[in-house]
């Protein structure tokens, strides 16, 4: 188990880091521990970190993300992160069936094609290995305060990086299907916006708290201010969470 990044580790992140985990993942990763795991765009290490933290990763750890600096962040948060720069649809320095767990999450809907993450899901998977999947549903009345850019859709969006917003859990689940698949869970839950995160980044900006300190202030503040994190926030209008998990079938 890690002991842990340094604030210098991290103090380029977008993200907070802390040992929550998704409820879906969390159970999943606890029933079947993997000796091998792949997290495909990994960004900042946000969910690898809690993974290896709560000792749910056997050996290695490969993260997975286009960003040399996210790569290189994602090496020093565990003795165990070997990073590899790469599209997370072509990982070719990991062979056929070399891992017994892949995640993805939030990454999905970034990619311009997003038919070409469970083919190389399926590829990475030994027979029997699972997987988790997340991304985000827009719902009809959906809105935020950013602008999709093109080739995106112009419109009111989460993030104007997403190249699409699944209209619901069906359409998401099209998405990560595959023949070599079997989808164990889909479900989805309303999206919140975190209150406590941006309060503590105002602090940062009226410099009441040292901006290099945000992403593991979380780590240092007491349990029940990282719990609060939670469960404390605005819901953001028409927009869920989905999350999806499954495993590839047995030959």
């Amino acid at each position: 188990m890690s002991s842990g990044p340094t604030v210098e580790d991290l103090e380029h992140s977008r993200y907070f880091l802390t040992a929550w985990l998704p409820p879906l993942l969390r159970a999943t990763a606890e029933r079947f521990p993997p000796r091998v795991l792949a997290d495909l765009g990994a960004g900042d290490g946000g969910t690898l970190w809690p993974l290896d933290h709560a000792g749910l990763v056997g050996d290695t750890i490969y993260a997975v993300d286009i960003s040399a600096e996210h790569v290189a962040l994602c090496e020093r948060l565990s003795p165990k992160v070997r990073g590899i720069i790469s599209d997370v649809a072509h990982v070719d320095e990991l062979p056929d069936a070399s891992v017994d767990a892949v995640v993805s999450s939030q990454v999905i809907e970034h990619l311009p094609d997003d038919a070409v993450l469970a083919p190389e899901i399926a590829r990475l998977l030994r027979p029997g290995g699972w997987f988790y999947v997340s991304s985000v549903i827009r719902g009809p009345r959906g809105f935020w305060f950013y602008r999709g850019k093109p080739p995106a859709p112009e419109r009111w969006q989460l993030d104007p990086t997403h190249m699409r917003e699944y209209e619901s859990e069906e359409h998401f689940r099209s998405a990560v299907s595959h023949p070599e698949l079997e989808l164990d869970v889909v479900r989805s839950s309303q999206l919140k916006f975190g209150l406590t995160d941006f309060i503590l980044r105002m602090a940062a900006l009226a410099r009441i708290v040292k901006r290099e300190r945000l992403p593991v202030l979380y780590l240092q503040l007491p349990t029940w201010v990282a719990s609060a994190r939670r469960s404390i926030g605005v819901p953001i209008p028409g927009y869920r969470w989905v999350e999806a998990t499954g495993r590839k079938r047995l030959a």
